[in-house]
């Protein structure tokens, strides 16, 4: 099924705009620097609202310093409100579902080797392991809307120093993991695991569904894996990865051309009756039912 994963619509910042906005604010420009970052106020507006479902190629914070939005990430649907941070990872699936007339904040979009070059696999790990919504207290949210600020107009100058953008950034990540209830929590063998087994299964879900395929990348006993995936999720290995197959699923069937039983073959489903009973457990639809709830949000739009 290699094939399969050359289909699956991963949505570049280029593509946001193009595919998701009535129109480009002169602010919100795509450039081929791995961090960007755009006011919330300035380009919401543009923003087709709600978004569909779609697994962008890179990962973004939302800070709101102002109003409330609501966000999926992958089967859940995340409330933001004044003084939080969204955290969504790349290989997520989400959708923008609701921005209210008063959201004020930011939005940054940095790709994984911006990450990967500003924090320790600790920090990472600590950044992203925490519930995609983090509370921040009015004192931290308020340090960090200036330093947001200084990093916005250090992008949109004439001739940004990425060094001072790195920089600023860092700081600000930095920021966000210290007010992270869970930061001072050490990160133990366990952590590591589950961190890396839900990045492995973003990566190959489609191919590899059997918990064993991950257990032989991990090197890890099926016990261990089970005892750490519970732990730190609690859920079952198996069970995150039909829920990560299923939100890849919640996509492809936004192509109303396509029939159900193609896309359950595209994401290695032999039986489309299994994937059908394994996709209303996960989301409590069938795909029949998910689809029409499309098409009546679509036809409620217009």
């Amino acid at each position: 099924m290699s094939n399969g994963s050359k289909k699956i619509n991963i949505v570049k910042a280029i593509d946001f705009e193009r595919q998701y906005m009535s129109a480009v604010p002169p602010v919100f420009k795509s450039s081929r620097i791995p961090i960007q970052i755009y006011d919330i106020q300035e380009t919401a507006r543009f923003i087709q609202i709600p978004t569909p479902l779609h697994r962008p190629d890179y990962n973004f914070i939302v800070h709101l310093t102002n109003g409330h939005a609501k966000q999926q990430v992958d089967a859940a649907i995340k409330s933001i409100s004044k003084h939080d941070i969204l955290l969504v990872k790349q290989g997520n699936m989400t959708a923008l579902k609701e921005v209210s007339a008063d959201a004020t904040g930011h939005v940054i979009l940095f790709e994984d080797s911006i990450l990967h070059h500003l924090l320790s696999k600790e920090k990472s790990i600590h950044l992203f392991s925490a519930d995609a919504v983090i509370r921040l207290s009015a004192a931290t949210s308020q340090w960090l809307t200036p330093l947001f600020g200084l990093l916005s107009n250090e992008m949109y100058s004439e001739k940004p120093d990425l060094d001072i953008s790195y920089s600023l950034f860092q700081a600000a990540l930095i920021k966000i993991i210290a007010a992270n209830k869970t930061h001072h929590q050490t990160i133990n063998r366990s952590s590591e695991v589950a961190f890396t087994f839900k990045e492995l299964v973003y990566k190959y879900h489609i191919e590899h569904k059997s918990v064993s395929f991950y257990v032989d990348k991990l090197s890890v006993s099926v016990n261990y894996l089970n005892r750490c995936i519970q732990q730190t999720m609690g859920t079952a290995p198996k069970e995150w990865i039909n829920k990560v197959s299923i939100s890849q699923s919640q996509l492809l069937l936004q192509d109303f051309t396509r029939c159900i039983s193609s896309v359950a073959f595209e994401l290695n489903y032999d039986d489309p009756s299994y994937f059908g009973r394994l996709f209303k457990k996960v989301t409590r639809l069938t795909p029949s039912e998910y689809r029409a709830s499309l098409m009546q949000n679509s036809s409620g739009e217009m």
